[in-house]
């Protein structure tokens, strides 16, 4: 898909196409120091490939994350749908106080 900046218009790179969202999403990982940690975080778009949220904490690029996103059914009988991740990180945005977090998928399941 081609998008038009300022009369210009500019490729897509991508090679999956990308849903707009804001779905909430758990993330786990370990610091520099071997520590875990666990971080809510909101995901802004996602494709086959991988995921880009936004994240209260600093992560560098290359680090491994397992993300669990919830997606919701609109049935309160069903709840909701978790898709489980593990993927590395690609690319970071330093925003208003998050971080905005690119993720590639390595694995991935449906729970």
């Amino acid at each position: 898909m081609d998008q038009n900046v300022n009369n210009t218009v500019v490729s897509e790179r991508r090679s999956k196409p990308r849903i707009k969202c804001a779905y909430s999403a758990l993330v786990r990982g370990c610091l520099a120091n071997g520590k875990k940690f666990e971080e809510n975080a909101t995901v802004i778009n996602l494709s086959a490939s991988g995921v880009y949220m936004l994240i209260n904490r600093y992560i560098k690029n290359g680090q491994e994350l397992s993300v669990k996103i919830a997606f919701p059914t609109g049935s309160l009988k069903w709840g909701t749908a978790n898709l489980a991740t593990t993927g590395s990180v690609v690319r970071l945005d330093l925003l208003d106080n998050v971080m905005g977090v690119a993720i590639k998928f390595q694995h991935y399941r449906f729970l």
